[in-house]
């Protein structure tokens, strides 16, 4: 990867591929327990990746499982979590992942930052573009009059009332409902979401001016009138070549679920508002002027980073975080119907300001890890590499690795490659990888909850994917080795593929090999884990590599529909029998036990029913903690508590 900073080799640890002789031997049974999951390391907030598991619980899984030396493989690394700490704990890590931005991350997680080197770049960088985007958020200071540099613009979207005409920005109107917001001349409800052909108006600015005073003002003229002469200036700037991205949204799953495509939001372009997309262009056309090096990677990894902090989809909550802005944070795309357009410049400075204290709080040894290529960490001359590719195909030989330790792709939760675009496109060439360009889903893990777009995956499909990435996982680990890896779900298609796939790979579930992990308490109240039912945690699983079945060409016969359900009601009856239990508490409990049956399920019907198991657990929707039609045929539900019905028998 060019320009992504790497360290010249050095000696050899004294570890070598095999192992040095005499050291520790690590632990091949499964952990018994979880372990306290505490907030992530500073350099995993550098930049923003979806889906980044607690670094505590990795470095257990990699104490326990292996020894200094011991050669680890991820192969959905994602945010980095099992290179960074693998490395740091003095194991040789090999990684892979088919996301670049993926790649990019990880790399500057691990990588040096030359602090003096680092600084004087910015400083220039600063320097040469600072005034340019200053002029693009200038505004006046109600206490001196003289100019100063806003903060952010609110912007609002005008509706009109159907049924009395009248027009309102949507700031000025109490929501009454999703998507729903009150007249305030008839009181009809306003039903409306954001288009490309929405109006707007400039609706507040916040600034802090060198007299001291700070806070929000009303926009004045010159303040409306800059607004609307932005898009001129920026069509002005493209005709004179400067660079914008280009590339459309792709016809994927997170344009159908927020309709993009159906709103007139065609390109990554139309995610910004005219003033930061310019805010933001002229800083990148400051950028390209650098060397091409590893200080102006850091640069460049600080722009990528930014640029999740000035975008259309920012807005604000004045009773939670003031006149903080609130930074895109959603796992898909939305367009809110008041957004913020905030000071690039400020963003990039507070940003740039993060990593640098982020790589100051790294251990010491982080300075030392050399970076290579897979053959490399395999000859012990380097400590890990880092690799954009896809694990369906390992570059390893036979029997070389100790653990494969991974977090893989959740299903339908998250779009890695869809949400990664947006930073992606910004992004030069000469960082390598990809990077500039849309990313190959082709073989991407993933469920679709939408339909009808090309290359839509099924649960099926993300079974398949996983399967062969899971082959590859058992010809690379040596006898005796753990395939180790953390995952929940609310949807029992997720569970069933993953099952399934490392079944039909070749693995079993070791004895006591599923046990859970709870999650950071400081994120449980976060707007996914608030729901009813929804687990706050992982479950960790061990997998070994099973015997030779005998039996491979028997068949047996898929469960019922039927079957499947009257298991899921006596289980619920087992955990019920001991009093009320909480929603969280009761599916905790069951995920637990339904793993095992769903293993079970899957290592007995065979190899050619596998498929067909995964759409009938799918269809069937049992385990779904959103889905609660089912319990409440069976159970009670008051005041948060799940409890047995007294007459026992199911409802209507």
């Amino acid at each position: 990867m060019h320009g992504v900073p790497q360290l010249p080799g050095k000696a050899p640890r004294g570890a070598s591929a095999t192992g040095a002789k005499g050291r520790v031997t690590a632990v091949t049974t499964p952990i018994s327990s979880g372990v306290e999951a505490t907030p992530y390391r500073p350099v995993y907030g550098m930049h923003r990746y979806f889906a980044r598991r607690p670094h505590t619980v990795f470095a257990h899984l990699i104490e326990h499982y292996t020894a200094p030396g011991d050669l680890v493989v991820d192969p959905f690394y994602g945010g980095g979590v099992t290179l960074v700490e693998g490395a740091l704990l003095g194991r040789r890590v090999v990684g892979f992942d088919l996301n670049p931005m993926a790649g990019f991350i990880t790399r500057m997680e691990l990588a040096p930052f030359n602090e003096a080197d680092v600084e004087a770049a910015h400083n220039e960088l600063i320097g040469a573009v600072a005034s340019r985007i200053n002029d693009l958020f200038t505004t006046h200071c109600p206490n001196c009059g003289s100019t100063a540099a806003a903060s952010w613009f609110e912007v609002s979207a005008v509706v009109r009332c159907d049924a009395c005409s009248h027009t309102a920005p949507v700031s000025e109107l109490a929501k009454v409902g999703p998507g729903a917001w009150g007249c305030p001349g008839c009181q009809s409800p306003i039903r409306f979401s954001v288009s490309s052909e929405t109006s707007d108006e400039l609706e507040l600015v916040h600034l802090r001016c060198q007299c001291g005073h700070s806070g929000n003002k009303a926009p004045d003229e010159q303040d409306v009138a800059l607004y609307h002469r932005l898009p001129g200036e920026l069509a002005e700037a493209e005709a004179r070549g400067l660079f914008v991205p280009p590339q459309a949204i792709p016809d994927c799953n997170m344009q159908r679920e927020s309709a993009l495509h159906k709103k007139g939001i065609r390109s990554f372009r139309q995610l910004f508002t005219p003033r930061v997309l310019l805010g933001w262009a002229l800083l990148r056309e400051a950028l390209v002027r650098l060397p091409e090096d590893e200080t102006s990677a850091w640069l460049w990894f600080t722009f990528s980073a930014s640029l999740r902090y000035a975008n259309r989809m920012v807005t604000r909550n004045p009773g939670w975080r003031g006149d903080k802005p609130l930074e895109w944070a959603k796992p898909g795309y939305w367009l809110p119907p008041v957004h913020l357009e905030v000071n690039v410049l400020e963003q990039f400075e507070r940003r740039f300001m993060s990593i640098r204290r982020a790589k100051a709080k790294m251990p010491a040894t982080s300075r030392t890890l050399r970076p290579g290529t897979v053959e490399s960490v395999l000859a012990a001359q380097a400590d890990y590499s880092v690799n954009v590719a896809s694990s369906t195909s390992l570059p390893l030989p036979d029997g070389c690795v100790d653990a494969v330790i991974t977090d893989p792709p959740y299903g339908s939760y998250v779009h890695y490659a869809d949400l990664t675009n947006f930073w992606s496109v910004w992004l030069p060439e000469w960082l390598g990888d990809g990077l500039g360009e849309l990313a190959d889903t082709t073989e991407e893990a993933v469920v679709a909850r939408k339909r009808g777009f090309p290359g839509a995956k099924t649960a099926v499909d993300y079974a398949e994917i996983l399967y062969r990435c899971f082959g590859e996982c058992r010809r690379v680990l040596k006898p005796g080795g753990s395939l180790v890896l953390t995952f929940n779900n609310r949807e029992p298609r997720a569970w069933v593929a993953l099952l399934a796939a490392a079944t039909r790979a070749g693995f079993e579930l070791a004895p006591g090999g599923v046990v859970f992990q709870p999650g950071i308490k400081v994120y449980e109240h976060t707007s996914q884990s608030r729901r009813a039912g929804s687990v706050i945690g992982d479950f960790i699983y061990t997998f070994r590599v099973a015997p030779p079945r005998t039996d491979r060409r028997r068949t047996v016969r898929l469960p019922s529909a039927d079957e499947i359900e009257a298991w899921f009601i006596n289980a619920c009856r087992a955990v019920l029998a001991h009093g009320p239990v909480r929603p969280r508490d009761l599916f905790t409990q069951l995920y637990m036990e339904g793993q095992l049956y769903l293993a079970e399920l899957a290592r007995d019907v065979g190899v050619n029913n596998l498929d067909d198991l995964v759409r009938l657990v799918d269809a069937l929707g049992v385990f779904d903690s959103h889905r609660r039609q089912l319990l409440e045929r069976y159970f009670d539900f008051s005041d948060g508590f799940w409890t047995l019905r007294e007459s026992g028998e199911a409802a209507a």
